[in-house]
């Protein structure tokens, strides 16, 4: 395929491909988030009757922690858990939690904030310098606005706006919510245990 092709549309064909053309009996096809989406699942994958491996979404591990089927103290005995939820039936789902992993994400968040404030602070300053201050709260939420979309971690600052000031402050809960998952990624897969343990 050409490098532009996206994913998605590869998978239909391949699959028609491994299936008829090499006449292969069980097919476990594994693939990234981008890849086996949902929709390629659905229409795709589930029809030609192959298996499948692939990885949940961070939204998705997030509300399995908060259905409480995922729970943050298994990891406190094992690396890998199997668990169960109803929003996939038929599906195995494992948790597993990599510590080398979790240590890259928060070294990069702790990265992303402190470069983000470094450039919050420059607008803080902008707003208390004598000469030429910046004015007016929708200029100055404007540039607050473009400093927190520019490294995604807006919802990691709280910022209070006016006429002739800002300030900003790390959301400590935001960043620790966000940090117990750090390292965690949930596996998921129509392979039955039967087939692969």
């Amino acid at each position: 395929f050409k490098g532009n092709t996206g994913d998605p549309a590869t998978v239909a064909s391949q699959v028609s491909k491994v299936k008829d053309r090499f006449g292969i009996a069980q097919v476990v096809l594994v693939g990234d988030r981008g890849m086996l989406t949902a929709a390629r699942l659905r229409e795709d994958i589930g029809p030609a009757h192959l298996d499948w491996i692939t990885a949940l979404r961070a939204p998705q591990v997030k509300a399995l922690v908060r259905d409480g089927a995922l729970q943050l103290s298994l990891f406190d005995e094992v690396d890998l858990a199997e668990i169960t939820h109803p929003d996939y039936p038929g599906e195995r789902l494992v948790a597993c939690k990599n510590p080398f992993l979790e240590a890259e994400r928060a070294r990069k968040r702790e990265s992303l904030l402190a470069a983000t404030e470094d450039e919050l602070a420059k607008i803080t300053d902008a707003c208390a310098r004598t000469r030429r201050p910046l004015r007016g709260k929708d200029k100055i939420a404007l540039r607050a606005d473009r400093v927190l979309r520019r490294r995604k971690v807006a919802k990691h600052f709280t910022t209070d706006i006016g006429d002739d000031h800002f300030s900003y402050a790390r959301n400590e809960d935001s960043i620790n919510a966000e940090a117990a998952l750090d390292g965690i990624y949930v596996l998921r897969t129509s392979v039955q245990a039967g087939g692969l343990d």
